[in-house]
């Protein structure tokens, strides 16, 4: 029985740990979205503020842009022409 308690309780701290390995690839105090898929549709319109982040593809989250929108982020294409167009506007103000 006690094989099995130590068995239980290394497979946890070990989840605990890689839990928090994986959070630290963001600044503390910050959870980032995690886009799964991205549209290329122009929301130019849709985008509000001057804020974006751009994620890596880190499995499961694809590579996206997310900006701001009145309903919440969007996740986006990055190397679309209309989400460069805005991230250029951002960086002139």
């Amino acid at each position: 029985m006690s094989m099995k308690i130590l068995f239980v309780g290394l497979f946890l701290l070990a989840v605990c740990r890689c839990i928090q390995s994986s959070a630290a690839h963001y600044p503390t105090g910050k959870n980032r979205p995690c886009c799964l898929d991205v549209t290329r549709r122009d929301l130019s319109s849709k985008v509000v503020g001057t804020f974006y982040y751009e994620q890596p593809a880190r499995s499961p989250c694809v590579r996206a842009v997310i900006f701001n929108t009145v309903n919440g982020p969007i996740c986006v294409y990055p190397k679309s022409n209309w989400v460069q167009n805005v991230i250029s506007s951002f960086k002139k103000e």
